[in-house]
C-alpha cells in the first residue's frame, strides 16, 4: 500500500510538519532546509522494522540506512515537549504513528503503545521490493560484493546500492523490464538490455556487464564502448570510466526493476552526471512513478526537474501525480514546504523564491 502522507512532531528541523506525497515526490530546498528530515524518518521506520526494533517497540536511530545519532540529534531544536512522532497516513485513509519520550542521551528511543509489526506489513516501506539509495553510492571499483539475502529475498540493491552488479548478474539476462520504461532506442526487453540503453543517455556508447568472480563471493563490472554498429572495444574497469557510470547505475537498475507499489527513495539522484544525462534521469524517475511504483527522491538538480515536467506534458506522467515540495527554513525558526502545482503542460503554478532559480539570478548578474 502506498503512502499518502508523512507527519512529524519535533523531529529534527520540524516543530511539525504534514507532507503530502504523490507517486513521484520531488524534495528540493535550501542546505539545512528539513529535505534530509523526511528521508531520515521514513529510513529510520525501515531500519527498526529490518533490525526488530520496531516489533520490540523501539525506534534504531543508527543503521544501515541512516545515522541520526541520539536523542538530543533527532529532537527539534524548539521543542515544546521533549517528545518525538513520526507518521504515516496511506491510500485510503489508515494512520499509524510511532511516538517516543525521547532520551537524549541514547539511541535507541521507546515507542508506547507501538503500532503491532504485523500490522504494518502491507505498507511498501516494509515490504520487498523497498529501496534506500543514500546519497553516497557505490563509486567505481574493482569488484563488488553478492548477498542473496538482499537480492533475493528483499528485492533490494542496499543502501548505498553495494548489490547491483549481484542483481545484474542474477536478474539481468532474464527480466523483462515493462514496454513503458523501456527506453525508445532499445527493443530489446531484458533487464541487461534497457539498462544499457538508459545508460547510453549518460555516456554514448557504453555498455556494462556483471561477471562472477569465481571461488569468491564477489563481482565484478566492465564498461565497453561502441566502436561499430555490432561491435565493441576492449572492457574496461570501472575505475578508468569515471564516477557518474557506477554511481547512477544502482538508481537506473532499481527504476528499470521496480514493481507495482514498490517504494524508492532516492538522494541526489543527479550526482556526478552531465545536465543532458540528469534530464533523462528525471524522465526515467517520472515513468517509474507512472508505471505504479512510488518515488520520492531528494534533488537540488533543476535538470532533473525539467525531465520530469517534459514527461509530464509528453503525457508519461499525470500532473497530479508529481507533488513539488520546496522546503526553507527562517533564522531562528522552524523548517516549512510550499508545493507548486504542475500543469498537462509542464509549467508551474508558481516559482518560489530559491525554487531552482539561480540561473536566472547569476543571468541578471552577469547582464547587469
Amino acid at each position: 500500500m502506498t503512502i499518502e502522507a508523512l507527519a512529524l512532531v519535533h523531529f529534527k528541523a520540524f516543530q511539525t510538519l504534514d507532507l503530502p506525497l504523490g507517486a513521484l515526490t520531488i524534495l528540493s530546498g535550501l542546505n539545512g532546509s528539513g529535505k534530509s528530515s523526511v528521508v531520515q524518518a521514513i529510513g529510520l521506520l525501515r531500519q527498526s522494522y529490518d533490525s526488530g526494533a520496531l516489533a520490540n517497540g523501539e525506534l534504531a536511530l543508527n543503521g544501515e540506512l541512516v545515522e541520526i545519532g541520539t536523542g538530543k540529534d533527532v529532537l527539534h531544536q524548539y521543542f515544546a515537549e521533549q517528545m518525538i512522532r513520526v507518521s504515516l497516513r496511506e491510500a485510503g485513509g489508515a494512520e499509524w504513528h510511532w511516538p517516543s519520550n525521547v532520551d537524549t542521551g541514547s539511541d535507541v528511543l521507546e515507542i508506547p503503545g507501538a503500532p503491532e509489526v504485523v500490522s504494518v506489513e502491507h505498507l511498501a516501506l516494509f515490504r520487498p521490493g523497498f529501496q534506500f539509495l543514500r546519497a553516497d553510492r557505490i563509486t567505481p571499483a574493482v569488484t563488488f560484493p553478492r548477498s542473496q539475502q538482499s537480492i533475493a529475498i528483499d528485492r533490494s540493491l542496499g543502501p548505498r546500492g553495494e548489490y547491483t552488479a549481484h542483481f545484474l548478474l542474477k536478474y539481468g539476462p532474464e527480466m523483462i523490464v515493462p514496454e513503458s520504461l523501456r527506453h525508445p532506442q532499445e527493443s530489446g526487453p531484458s533487464l541487461n538490455s534497457q539498462v544499457n540503453a538508459w545508460m547510453e543517455e549518460f555516456s554514448p556508447g557504453v555498455q556494462v556487464s556483471a561477471f562472477g568472480v569465481p571461488m569468491t563471493d564477489m563481482v565484478r563490472l566492465e564498461y565497453r564502448y561502441r566502436e561499430a554498429k555490432s561491435s565493441f572495444g576492449d572492457s574496461l574497469r570501472p575505475t578508468n570510466v569515471g564516477f557518474g557510470l557506477t554511481h547512477s547505475l544502482p538508481i537506473v537498475t532499481a527504476c528499470l526493476a521496480a514493481q507495482p507499489g514498490d517504494l524508492l527513495i532516492i538522494e541526489n539522484p543527479e550526482a556526478q552526471l552531465h545536465p543532458r544525462g540528469q534530464v533523462a534521469l528525471g524522465r526515467l524517475l517520472a515513468l517509474t512513478a507512472a508505471h505504479g511504483a512510488q518515488i520520492i527522491a531528494e534533488t537540488h538538480s533543476d535538470h532533473v526537474l525539467n525531465g520530469i515536467r517534459i514527461a509530464v506534458k509528453q503525457g508519461a506522467l499525470a500532473p497530479q501525480d508529481a507533488r513539488l515540495h520546496f522546503f526553507a527554513r527562517e533564522a531562528g525558526g522552524s523548517a516549512f514546504f510550499v508545493t507548486p502545482e504542475l500543469n498537462n503542460e509542464g509549467r508551474l503554478s508558481f516559482w518560489p523564491e530559491g525554487f531552482f532559480d539561480q540561473w536566472e539570478r547569476s543571468l541578471d548578474d552577469l547582464l547587469a
